[in-house]
């Protein structure tokens, strides 16, 4: 068993930690048995962490700039289609054809990853993809890679990476 707990929890020496450890010790391997181990507050975090990529993809399909713009860090890259873009220009730019892309898809997630460290956090998602987009039949698998940072008790994206083929 490969198992970095320093990676998924700040404290290993906290409850959470402790009793994940105790339970490895004991025999434990399903990972998600494990996870339902940690506390309360790191369940919590990742809901957070969960709710503001959901809230992006909404605004991005309501094509609500505001909204996005909140969830989005100033500092923010986006890299997409062989580019990479500030907050200003996503939203000005790509945002939109994001918005009647996604809103022409029928969108089954099939994974979803969510590590945190103390105020940062990443996400590694696969979402399966399938629809009609400017007349073309669209069968994709897209991945996402949403870096997140805590700030003033909100998370707030930092990096984003979508591909997909």
């Amino acid at each position: 068993m490969n198992l970095q707990l320093p990676v998924v929890l700040t404290d290993i020496t906290g409850k959470s930690g402790q009793a994940i450890i105790q339970a490895i010790l004991e025999g434990e391997r399903d990972g998600k048995k494990l996870a339902a181990l940690a506390d309360r507050r790191v369940k919590a975090s990742k809901k957070m962490i969960a709710k503001a990529l959901t809230d992006l993809e909404t605004a991005i399909i309501n094509t609500d700039a505001e909204l996005a713009g909140k969830i989005l860090h100033d500092d923010v890259t986006i890299l997409e289609g062989g580019g990479m873009e500030n907050k200003e220009q996503y939203l000005s730019h790509h945002f939109h054809s994001d918005g009647k892309f996604l809103s022409a898809m029928d969108s089954e997630e099939v994974s979803q990853e969510i590590s945190i460290e103390e105020n940062m956090a990443w996400v590694t998602s696969k979402t399966k993809m399938k629809g009609t987009y400017s007349g073309r039949e669209i069968d994709i698998n897209s991945l996402e890679l949403a870096v997140l940072k805590k700030e003033n008790g909100n998370w707030k994206i930092i990096a984003l990476h979508w591909s997909s083929r």
